[in-house]
């Protein structure tokens, strides 16, 4: 066991040896070409970071224009509806204003009818009144009675006007 703590230095220069060797053939033939590909690795990761930079702030860009896009076509929405609004209350103020000139049109119609019905009525009326009177004279003047026999006359006669 005392062997094992002493140092045997043929093995320990041989190990020295061998590390040596092994750090020269990985500078000689691997280093360059391990460093190289870390290097461009690297390199792609900071270019692939310029990227998704470059893209966000595209992509910000966009959603930008997007919202100010959006903003106006609301707002001609919005303009749109006003100015429909509006001409649908221009529209049926004129509806409003045609029916009332209508209504009051067929009003000063219906009483012109009437005035000329009530004028027919009462022209038949009086030309019935002047009919009934010469009747009446006629029947006055047939009997040739006195004024009491004249009146049963006169009311007989309208009597009969009513029934007609």
């Amino acid at each position: 066991m005392e062997d094992l703590l002493k140092p045997d230095y043929g093995v320990l220069a041989l190990t020295v040896c061998n590390f040596l060797l092994l750090v020269y053939l990985l500078k000689k033939f691997a280093w360059n070409r391990i460093i190289g590909a870390l290097e461009s690795r690297e390199q792609q990761i900071a270019q692939d970071k310029l990227q998704a930079q470059q893209a966000r702030e595209a992509a910000e860009k966009i959603k930008s224009e997007l919202d100010e896009k959006l903003a106006q076509i609301a707002d001609e929405a919005a303009k749109k509806m006003a100015e429909a609004v509006k001409m649908g209350e221009t529209q049926k103020e004129q509806l409003l204003a045609a029916a009332k000139e209508q209504s009051e049109r067929l009003a000063e119609q219906a009483k012109a009818q009437i005035e000329a019905e009530k004028n027919k009525a009462l022209s038949d009326v009086r030309g019935e009144i002047a009919h009934v009177s010469v009747l009446a004279a006629s029947k006055v003047i047939e009997q040739q009675l006195n004024e009491d026999a004249a009146k049963a006359v006169v009311d007989r006669v309208l009597a009969e006007v009513k029934a007609k």
